[in-house]
């Protein structure tokens, strides 16, 4: 028998956390426990779909069930699954067990609130293609139809059992699908159609037989023990070696057959289309392009019949045809985006016009505003004055003020040139980054333009950070190292100049650099393909201006650049001044000083679609730290959050604490730096700790590191004055 890894994780799914009905997703609980993840996924990717006990889904990334009061649960890697990027999904009905099959052959069984995992074709390397097609399963068995053979999982024990070959060799078969009557299992392969008996003892070779024709086929499907086969533009009724039906526009994606006839999905790549084909040959089109793009798959449930779309998403149609809103951005997030304490603004950027919103109601998506249509936009902004929205978009921006419901599209000056980020600096001023010119400023209701220097290359500017001293600071285009312009309005001289890897003129890291922060403490956080420079200058018309580089103590015990061969693609500043760092090897959390590694994510150890960090975005009220991948978006609870000024009502999270929950407890809303102490009813210290930005955890346990008893505990905070005042009681009810 082959070898097993499995691995069952026990999970909470937290599907009762993100039910939505079809048209209006709910709001995913704010206040998150801490160290917990979530998807942010464009849920309009669906492709495959399954009837079980409930409607089941799968998008590229993530499955979803719908149950009968419409309520729509989400499975992913943040609630237990091991992947991303689905293959193929299917129904255990005798186990209520749902198989799960990835595109890199890993597999994941679910069942009730544990998941299994099965590793064995994943880690096997007796076939360069493991690519799994579709799953059938039959009784107790789950046959796997792979890119070398059909696999056969054993659903009881969760393990594989055997590998079979329609071809009667040990050779490599490409293999499509499998199906079965009462009697007889079918196999379509790349050499054709391959049947055995279902009594056959299937470890004995010689036992399939093949069925001429049907070699164009790559799909069956069968209702009442008749089989069909499909190819991508005829369907055909076994034994019959002419067509039933002839596919005139696009080809056929997929059929199935009920009781009503043929339901099958067509589509040439722009257009999409559900055709029945009833049981006296009558072909009605029941949806056409109109509604569908590119539909993949089909279920019937009662009178409703469901339909996957890989571009639009879910459809159902019943007396009408609608999409159920499946939440989430509505196309990825590639353009630069901004988040505070009240709204996330994420544009789409690339080719795709609009952007999305978050904040604790959800994703909102956006492709007009105040009636206009909106075109592509490459980066968003806030006004910390007046909550509008900002936007840049080719040579222009776009100005949106939310209580009048206006637009406005403004171009600072008549030089061409892409605006591709803008930014508020801490006085208010609006900076706006021009590619192939330099710097635009509003100030007073007023722009001014700033070009580079005439030798500076100028085609390829993307980010810019400004300081409080009216520095920004610029990656420069094609190794060009980075550009600093100083304004006069901290300094005598307003002035440019270019730093590169030279002692006196920037001791960078490397020359190409990839982003730029400013950090709680006015420190500039310069990556680079070559790890972290960090500045701290004055006014660079006087002074030299060189980096620092941090090291800190490789795992073979010896010193090293910080993240010295590593590409950083973005850095972050939490509440308590630590550095999220995107690289092309995932995100890296650092302390302050960058002198220690908190934490490496990457997709084999988190809920990350992909190790390709390309913004980190750390919303300052509640902790979230936002990572956008070149895959999707996902979020993760931190452990810090910006202080407050000062020391009000703290929020406390869970309180009480129920008997189930082990996780980190959150006291919220704290000064910076604050001492946090918690006592028992009479007084006596139980813990203490500091604040992390605004934000203290406590896990639980005394000083001593013992589970705390059930009981009331006393919270009192002191900032750096020395001013001290109780907070409040917290409850533990899960006590030793």
């Amino acid at each position: 028998m082959p070898h097993l890894i499995k691995n069952i994780i026990k999970k909470c799914f937290l599907w009762l956390l993100i039910s939505i009905s079809y048209h209006q997703v709910s709001a995913q609980n704010k206040v998150a426990p801490l160290g917990s993840w979530r998807e942010h996924y464009n849920n309009k990717s669906v492709q495959h779909l399954v009837k079980g006990d409930l409607l089941y889904g799968a998008t590229t990334n993530q499955v979803f069930s719908i149950d009968a009061k419409n309520n729509i649960n989400f499975l992913g890697k943040s609630t237990g699954l091991h992947e991303i990027d689905i293959a193929a999904i299917a129904w255990d009905e005798a186990a209520s067990q749902l198989v799960i099959a990835y595109n890199n052959s890993n597999i994941d069984i679910v069942k009730g609130d544990e998941i299994f995992s099965i590793t064995d074709i994943y880690l096997s390397n007796l076939y360069p293609n493991k690519k799994i097609n579709a799953i059938q399963v039959l009784g107790s068995w789950a046959f796997l139809s792979t890119n070398f053979g059909i696999v056969v999982i054993d659903l009881i024990k969760h393990e594989i059992k055997d590998t079979w070959f329609a071809n009667n060799t040990r050779q490599a078969l490409v293999t499509y699908q499998t199906i079965n009557t009462s009697d007889s299992l079918y196999a379509i392969t790349e050499e054709g159609l391959f049947s055995t008996a279902l009594k056959n003892n299937y470890i004995t070779s010689s036992q399939w037989k093949k069925i001429n024709g049907y070699t164009d086929c790559k799909k069956l499907t069968s209702y009442n023990n008749i089989i069909y086969a499909i190819s991508n533009k005829n369907i055909y009724q076994l034994p019959q070696r002419s067509s039933i039906y002839q596919q005139s526009i696009g080809t056929i994606n997929n059929v199935l057959a009920n009781k009503d006839g043929l339901y099958l999905t067509a589509s040439d790549g722009k257009s999409g289309y559900l055709v029945n084909l009833n049981t006296t040959s009558t072909v009605t089109t029941l949806i056409d392009k109109t509604l569908l793009a590119a539909p993949l798959d089909v279920v019937i449930d009662n009178t409703n019949i469901y339909i996957a779309d890989s571009l639009n998403g879910l459809l159902v149609k019943n007396t009408e045809a609608h999409f159920i809103d499946l939440g989430g951005p509505s196309e990825k997030i590639r353009g630069t985006g901004f988040v505070n304490s009240n709204l996330l603004l994420a544009p789409f950027g690339d080719k795709a016009a609009g952007f999305s919103a978050y904040n604790e109601t959800g994703w909102k998506n956006y492709t007009k505003l105040a009636g206009a249509n909106l075109p592509v936009i490459a980066s968003a902004s806030i006004d910390p004055a007046d909550a509008s929205w900002w936007f840049s978009s080719a040579n222009t921006l776009l100005h949106y003020n939310i209580n009048a419901n206006t637009i406005e599209s403004i171009s600072p000056n008549t030089v061409l040139g892409n605006f591709t980020q803008i930014q508020f600096s801490t006085d208010g001023i609006l900076w706006a980054l021009q590619d192939g010119q330099g710097l635009a400023q509003k100030q007073d209701n007023k722009w001014t333009s700033t070009s580079l220097p005439i030798n500076y290359l100028k085609n390829g500017l993307k980010k810019m950070v400004v300081n409080q001293q009216g520095q920004a600071w610029i990656p420069g285009p094609a190794n060009q190292g980075l550009y600093v312009y100083q304004s006069n309005k901290y300094f005598n001289t307003a002035s440019w100049k270019q730093l590169n890897t030279s002692k006196s003129s920037g001791n960078l890291p490397s020359n190409n650099v990839l982003s730029v922060a400013l950090d709680n403490a006015g420190s500039i956080w310069v990556g680079t393909d070559n790890g972290i420079g960090i500045f701290n200058c004055g006014d660079i018309s006087k002074e030299v201006c060189d980096a620092y580089l941090p090291t800190i103590k490789n795992t073979n015990g010896f010193l090293g650049l910080l993240l010295q061969r590593e590409s950083v693609n973005c850095i972050a500043v939490d509440g308590a001044n630590r550095k999220w760092v995107g690289t092309q090897n995932g995100a890296w959390l650092l302390t302050a000083d960058g002198t220690a590694i908190i934490e490496h994510f990457t997709k084999n150890n988190s809920p990350l679609p992909n190790d390709t960090i390309v913004q980190i975005l750390i919303e300052p009220q509640y902790g979230d730290v936002f990572f956008n991948t070149a895959n999707e978006m996902v979020s993760y609870r931190g452990f810090a959050t910006e202080g407050s000024t000062t020391q009000n009502e703290i929020q406390i999270f869970p309180n009480p604490v129920p008997p189930t929950y082990n996780g980190p407890i959150a006291f919220r809303g704290l000064v910076e730096n604050a001492l946090v102490k918690i006592t028992d009813i009479s007084g006596s210290l139980v813990f203490e700790t500091r604040a992390l930005g605004g934000q203290a955890i406590w896990n639980g346990k005394s000083l001593k590191g013992n589970k705390v008893a059930t009981g009331i505990y006393l919270v009192f905070v002191r900032d750096d004055m020395g001013n001290e005042k109780t907070v409040g009681k917290i409850v533990i009810t899960k006590g030793q």
